[in-house]
Formats: structure tokens, sequence, C-alpha cells
């Protein structure tokens, strides 16, 4: 189901993207959050109830992390691909993470949970239908808490990069939008608290950034094609090169030295379906 008016570039056709194992192979390149993100959600979980429900979990950059702070995360995801590598990585067989195949808006769930997460996640979702669900699924006093990473590195750096995402990314209808903004607007989210988290150092090898560029929607490599990923990549590299060359970013030992930071919001969903 898609929701009335939501912006075109977080479609739902777009959304299915992250199904490809091409993304989902390169998803772990991304940065971590910063442990300031896991502890603060840790200190979000409601008295009464020690399950969190992770929603788009992905490869479980939240929930594997969670996991050992909590008595369960159920690490919903429809995306076979993300799990199978979620699965893999460290935390990814805990005993206390359950993984979750379906999307948000139909997949299984087993309330009361103390906490909904979703980071990078809910732009992708019909947000009146999951909304108003995750609503009913929270315990009492319990909140939903998005995380956004940043990591585009330095204003220099992100001038250079935007004409060549320009140039190659199959993503034709982005626009600047602000997700809590257009939750808010719409009735069916109610902000309580945010907190901006680092940054803290991030060291990706040139190969692995330019992986990283992959795991996103706009650096598909399905999408954008053999002939197009091998100049995109090329001009990636040079734009990197540059930065390091007039001091914008530093490389030290073959890895770059670049920050994440992340923004967690939390407030109330809407209790009221309009499906």
């Amino acid at each position: 189901m898609q929701t009335q008016g939501k912006p075109s570039h977080h479609s739902a056709e777009y959304a299915a993207w992250f199904r490809d194992p091409l993304i989902a192979e390169v998803y772990h390149r991304r940065p971590p959050y910063p442990d300031e993100v896991i502890g603060l959600l840790g200190s979000l979980m409601a008295e009464g109830s020690r399950a969190v429900l992770d929603l788009g979990a992905g490869t479980g950059d939240v929930a594997r992390r969670l996991a050992p702070l909590v008595e369960r995360v159920d690490a919903v995801d429809a995306s076979a691909a993300m799990m199978e590598q979620g699965k893999g990585l460290p935390g990814g067989q805990h005993p206390h993470l359950r993984w979750v195949l379906g999307m948000a808006e139909e997949a299984p769930l087993e309330p009361p949970y103390g906490l909904a997460t979703a980071g990078e996640s809910m732009h992708w979702m019909a947000w009146d239908v999951v909304l108003p669900r995750v609503a009913r699924a929270l315990a009492p006093g319990a909140v939903l808490a998005m995380v956004e990473r940043h990591w585009n590195g330095p204003p220099t750096l992100g001038k250079r990069l935007l004409p060549i995402f320009e140039r190659y990314s199959p993503v034709r209808d982005y626009r600047p939008y602000d997700l809590i903004s257009e939750l808010t607007s719409r009735g069916l989210f109610a902000e309580t608290g945010r907190r901006r988290c680092g940054p803290v150092p991030w060291t990706p090898t040139v190969a692995e950034y330019v992986e990283c560029r992959h795991s996103q929607r706009g650096g598909s490599r399905t999408h954008m094609g053999s002939e197009a990923v091998a100049a995109f990549d090329a001009e990636i590299i040079e734009a990197l090169a540059e930065s390091c060359r007039d001091g914008t970013v530093e490389e030290r030992d073959g890895r770059l030295q670049l920050a994440v930071t992340a923004t967690v919001v939390w407030g109330r969903p809407a209790p009221a379906s309009a499906a």
C-alpha cells in the first residue's frame, strides 16, 4: 500500500531495490552507528517490556547491537538478501535476536514492545499503515525512535560528489525533505525528544568507501548498469584523490579519515489507523 502524497523518490518501487543482492552484499560497508546511539536506544525502553521491534532492520545495524541489552529484538525486513547478510555479521546469531522476513505493514508481530526502532528505514514504508500499527504494538509509555546516519564528509567533498551522483544515479526524482516534518504534518507522529550523537571516526579505504556508495539506492549497481558503474567509480575515486591532495580529506595508512554522526528522534506514533 502506498501512502497518498508521499514523496515519489521514496516509493515502494524504490524500496524494493534493497532486495537486490548487489546492494545487500555491500551494505555492511556503511559506517556503524555511534555507540552513543545504541546506549540511548537502550535507555528509551519503557517499563514492563524488554522486547524491541526494529522496523526495516536490513542487515541488523541496530538490531544486532541492541540484542545483548534486551530480552528480545524482532528484526523485521522485507529483503531476504539483507537478512542473510545480517545473520553472518557479528551478533547476527545472538539468541535474543529474532529475524522476521516480511514488510513492516504486515509482518507477524509479538507485542507489547517496550521500544520500536527504525534505522534509516521509515521513509520506505506506508506511513499511514505502519505508524498506527506500531502505536498498537507498543507497551504503555513506549516510543518509536528513528535514527539517521550522516557521513557525507566535509562540505567541499560533498560538493565534488554531488554532480557525480547527478550524472549517474538512476534515481531522477529526488528532492530534499524532512521525514519528521512529513510525519508530523500528517498527524502520524508526535516528537518528544531528539539527540545528535557523535561525531566518531570512520576510516574506510577508498575501495570500501566506493562500495559504501553502492549500498545506497542512488548507487545501485544493478540499476546503473556496468558501463555507468565503471565511470561512476572512477569519478568517485578521483574526487577522493583530489580531496586528499588539497587537504579536504586526510588519508593515513591507506585509510580515509572521516567521521559519522547520527540523529535520533523519538516520540509517539498515531494510534488511529486510516487503513
